[in-house]
């Protein structure tokens, strides 16, 4: 297979994204990330993202190519509010990434985070920071006492 060119990639991405995005917003799911690239085993998911970060890996896309993939599929999904997750495995068998995406109309980040300045976090999977559903009540009935402004005299 040829290498794409960068307006090819940054389609490709875009295909991607649509599918990532809804992957991320199907119902059913308990978890807040939802895989969508596994980085030990080429076979083991058949999304499109999956399969062109393999791709990109294995036929060593120039890095132009492979920034306007990556740029590209980010942008599509900080647009549809769906943030980017890269799940740093470390084992005694090795180290690898598995790609995530998280719905961040339903799940909040228990952890700084500015999808504008990022759209992708690296986490790690036994960290005790991660994601939360989103609740209206949360704010109301929080037991932090919000200070309110001084009047100017």
């Amino acid at each position: 297979m040829a290498t794409p060119s960068t307006s090819e990639a940054a389609e490709l991405a875009r295909e991607d994204a649509k599918e990532a995005i809804a992957t991320a917003r199907a119902e059913g799911h308990v978890q807040p990330i939802v895989t969508i690239a596994d980085g030990a085993e080429h076979g083991a998911l058949a999304t499109g993202f999956h399969k062109h970060w393999w791709r990109q890996h294995d036929e060593a896309w120039p890095a132009p190519v492979s920034e306007a993939y990556n740029e590209a599929f980010t942008r599509e999904l900080l647009a549809a509010q769906v943030a980017v997750v890269e799940l740093q495995f470390d084992s005694a068998g090795g180290k690898w990434t598995n790609i995530g995406v998280v719905d961040l109309a339903r799940w909040e980040p228990t952890f700084p985070f500015d999808p504008e300045h990022t759209g992708w976090v690296q986490q790690d999977p036994r960290s005790r920071v991660g994601w939360r559903r989103r609740s209206v009540f949360r704010g109301l009935f929080s037991r932090k006492k919000k200070t309110k402004p001084s009047p100017s005299a």
